[in-house]
């Protein structure tokens, strides 16, 4: 038994790896002792283990220093969420999970958007806050310099000047957080072969997320189709989570409209947060799909499964990719719907049989094929939502999880505690000594 110590967004946070890490929290806390550690105002006790206590960062230290943790577990992604991670990274070396290969966005936002750039922003005459708003800048270049020192600048030139959208894509910022920690898992092969091709040297564990199928009666799903008015005859076309424009809605919606101009009587329910959904109401009366479409917002986690099992087919694309495993598909195929995804290559380890898959050249028409095809089948939607039920009660159960992490911890725990770089930027190196670093176990 390990005492750890565990960094992550939490619930209620608006993220899915709080939710992740509650269900990662309950299988660690039945072999180890484990507490939490957050940057948000408020947590939702009740969705963690009984035996988990939760604890602002900032008291890591002192309880760290009253008794020592055998080892800090990092939950890293692509977002806001997770900018307090980099404060303790460098100073409690441990296993980092990096749930996005991309970590650019948010480490870019964190720099752009910080206080005094803000404060900047709102005072442009100040010289003073000008002075002040380029230390931040400032060490956004130097990260860029040292994880890619000959496109350095130019990357720069692109965030500060045009804030190019897919250009951190190519340069994922991922090397700094990986070379500090003891070990770096993650959930798909690709993210591990991308690491292991530019760090030879580190570390690496392949973990399972846990996902399991939850109970949903008879009528449940029959009485969400009632309550937006879902005729028994209407192919609902879903899609869930984060709904930004990487995850292709205006494309779903193109292919919904042509759908129905074919004779599909059919209904596109969007469930999750939509970053403008007043845009995108607009969009869909250009497209004659303000009458067929349903738009929810983000909805309670335990009517989540009631939802999916509402439609009869779900439409999950991603591109461009942080190459993330992500929870929100997984949770869709694990509730056996008939799913369409992005034929991408960090996603083949999801079977063929078990998805239908639409070519980022051809999405649209893909899409558009895919609904077509099992609009007009249940049979096939049956047999798909089969096969994905049972790929994903194989590869992500909660055993295979803990398995999994249990191996990774292990990983961590026989790999020494890293010392800083010489050659890191000079933030990092002060960050990572402001608190005694762990032992190596």
């Amino acid at each position: 038994m390990a005492r750890l110590a565990y960094f992550s967004p939490l619930p209620p946070a608006p993220t899915g790896i709080a939710d992740y890490s509650a269900d990662v929290l309950r299988l660690l806390c039945s072999v180890h002792r484990v507490d939490a550690f957050h940057a948000q105002e408020r947590v939702l006790e009740s969705a963690l283990p009984a035996a988990c206590q939760a604890h602002p960062a900032e008291a890591f230290a002192e309880r760290h220093a009253r008794r020592p943790y055998d080892l800090a577990i990092y939950q890293m992604g692509n977002g806001p969420a997770h900018d307090f991670l980099y404060d303790w990274l460098p100073r409690q070396p441990g296993l980092l999970v990096l749930h996005d290969l991309v970590l650019h966005h948010a480490r870019a936002r964190a720099f752009l958007d910080s206080p005094e750039a803000l404060a900047y922003r709102h005072e442009p005459s100040s010289q003073e806050r000008r002075q002040a708003a380029l230390l931040p800048l400032q060490r956004y270049r130097e990260e860029l310099a040292y994880n890619y020192p000959r496109q350095a600048g130019r990357l720069a030139s692109a965030q500060l000047e045009t804030a190019g959208r897919l250009l951190p894509y190519a340069y994922p910022l991922f090397r700094l957080p990986v070379e500090a920690s003891r070990a770096t898992a993650a959930h798909n092969g690709f993210m591990l072969r991308a690491i292991r091709e530019e760090l030879p040297e580190a570390a690496l564990a392949r973990i399972a997320m846990p996902m399991a199928r939850a109970l949903v009666g008879a009528d449940a799903a029959a009485r969400i189709r009632a309550r937006h008015g879902i005729a028994a005859d209407e192919l609902v076309v879903g899609s869930f989570g984060l709904l930004t424009p990487e995850k292709r809605i205006d494309t779903l919606s193109r292919a919904a409209a042509r759908a129905r101009a074919l004779g599909t009587k059919l209904r596109l329910l969007l469930v999750g947060p939509l970053p403008d959904a007043a845009a995108h109401w607009t969009r869909l009366g250009e497209l004659g799909l303000r009458d067929a479409a349903i738009l929810t917002g983000r909805v309670p986690l335990d009517e989540l499964p009631l939802y999916i099992e509402a439609c009869d087919v779900v439409v999950h694309l991603r591109y461009p990719s942080a190459r993330e495993t992500s929870a929100a598909l997984l949770r869709v195929l694990a509730q056996g719907r008939a799913t369409v995804i992005s034929d991408l290559e960090h996603l083949d380890e999801i079977p063929r049989e078990a998805v239908l898959r639409a070519d980022p050249s051809d999405e649209e028409g893909g899409v558009l094929r895919a609904i077509l095809t099992l609009g007009q089948s249940r049979g096939e939607r049956e047999r798909l939502g089969r096969r994905a039920a049972e790929f994903t009660a194989r590869a992500h159960s909660s055993e295979r999880c803990l398995a999994t992490y249990e191996a990774a911890i292990e990983s961590a725990l026989r790999s020494p505690a890293r010392e800083p770089r010489a050659d890191w930027p000079v933030h990092w190196r002060v960050t990572a000594s402001i608190a005694e670093r762990p032992s190596a176990t």
